[in-house]
């Protein structure tokens, strides 16, 4: 006889669980909640250890089981398969649990909902779609596609935004320094001088002021502001707003729109190709969607085609999308090849994307080159206007 804990949602799925594997269950009883109090260091430590899974290792695991697929290894061996190609162990964790949950005689689709940190709702709609149809194959590389794409995506931004974050990460640390320990050498010289002195210099003998007596209320109040702004971000309005102004940002905004636009674009040809109705895409996008604004469009977007509206003429009320972009799904739609024309518009936004995070630099140099003017003036009319003043008293 053989005696042990298994967590499930049911006694039920505990039992079909069991009898799939060949076991005969005696009894089963359900577990209270009880805290053990030796274990509760290392649950919390978990719990502050937990990270999702990078779209890398999905994209793998994904390329992995499709390729599993086509060789026509089931879906169990698949994932054994999986669980021993991984090293990391909370990708382990997860792998194993799906396994579980598939040879409890749960679909493939059901078993990645119960992780909606790692698999997100497309991923789920386009595994059920493929189940349905038994198009698990296609469905599964496609899936792998569309992450690919996202980690490429993902990786030349960074590489992108590297440097520009260096040089004003420099350019903070320099006025820092300047201000702590430069000015308060010329801070005795400036307070013998008879003559008021310039605005500039005041600017920097308050700033220091301020930096060395209060650094604790700065602290304090760049700490209270970041939780504000963090808390008022998570409320419906504040998040719209900030996703409003985000749109809005030089150079940034147009980067983001674009990204979005291309994400949206490929996620919905990524469906339709995989089975699933207009509506329920549009649904799916719109939840997945990372701007609000264009989460907005999109869900009026799919209530206009409930009502009987074609795709492209519901985006001409929103001017995020451009023309081209609604004649390219007006024809899909008159041709019946809409998922190609999407993947098409999907295709010209990553490109327009690509050339955008290429020139980026370029882009951002004018700001830089302000900051880094706007510091050096501040900090030169400072130091030297005051000798200036005093130069020429003496001359006269």
């Amino acid at each position: 006889m053989i005696q042990e804990a298994i967590e499930a949602a049911s006694l039920d799925e505990v039992a079909s669980g069991l009898h799939a594997k060949g076991f005969t269950t005696i009894s089963i009883d359900e577990e209270k909640d009880t805290i053990d109090f030796s274990k509760l260091g290392i649950t919390l430590i978990n719990i502050f250890k937990f990270r999702k899974m990078k779209t890398r290792d999905l994209s793998i695991f994904f390329r992995q089981l499709s390729a599993l697929f086509s060789a026509g290894v089931p879906l169990f061996d698949a994932l054994v398969a999986m669980e021993e190609q991984f090293n990391d162990e909370k990708i382990r964790k997860i792998i194993i649990k799906i396994k579980d949950d598939v040879a409890g005689g749960n679909t493939f689709s059901g078993s990645l909902a119960k992780y909606p940190d790692v698999f997100s709702d497309l991923i789920v709609a386009m595994v059920a779609a493929g189940e349905k149809a038994g198009a698990m194959d296609s469905v599964l590389k496609r899936i792998s596609t569309y992450l690919e794409k996202e980690t490429q995506m993902q990786s030349k931004l960074h590489g992108a935004l590297r440097y520009p974050i260096m040089v004003f990460s420099v350019l903070i640390i320099a006025f820092i320094f300047a201000v702590v320990a430069i000015i308060p050498k010329f801070s005795s010289v400036f307070s013998s001088f008879k003559t008021k002195l310039p605005l500039p210099t005041r600017i920097l003998l308050w700033i220091n002021y301020v930096a060395v007596h209060y650094w604790w209320l700065i602290i304090i109040i760049f700490c209270g502001g970041y939780f504000a702004l963090r808390t008022y971000r998570k409320t419906p309005a504040g998040r719209l707003r900030f996703d409003q102004l985000t749109l809005k940002l030089p150079v940034f905004g147009m980067l983001i729109t674009k990204i979005s636009l291309a994400r949206f674009f490929t996620m919905l040809s990524a469906m339709i190709s995989s089975g699933i109705p207009i509506v329920d895409g549009l649904e799916i996008t719109a939840d997945t969607a990372d701007n609000m604004v264009i989460a907005n469009a999109i869900s009026q977007i799919k209530e206009k085609v409930i009502g009987g509206v074609s795709l492209s003429d519901g985006m001409k009320d929103f001017p995020i999308f451009p023309p081209s972009s609604i004649h390219m799904v007006a024809i899909g739609e008159k041709s019946g090849s809409l998922e190609n024309m999407l993947m098409k518009s999907a295709e010209y936004f990553n490109e327009e994307t690509d050339y955008t995070i290429g020139n980026l630099m370029t882009l951002l140099e004018p700001f830089l080159i302000f900051f880094m003017a706007l510091f050096v003036a501040l900090l030169a009319l400072g130091i030297f206007l005051p000798m200036w003043s005093v130069m020429q008293l003496y001359t006269h």
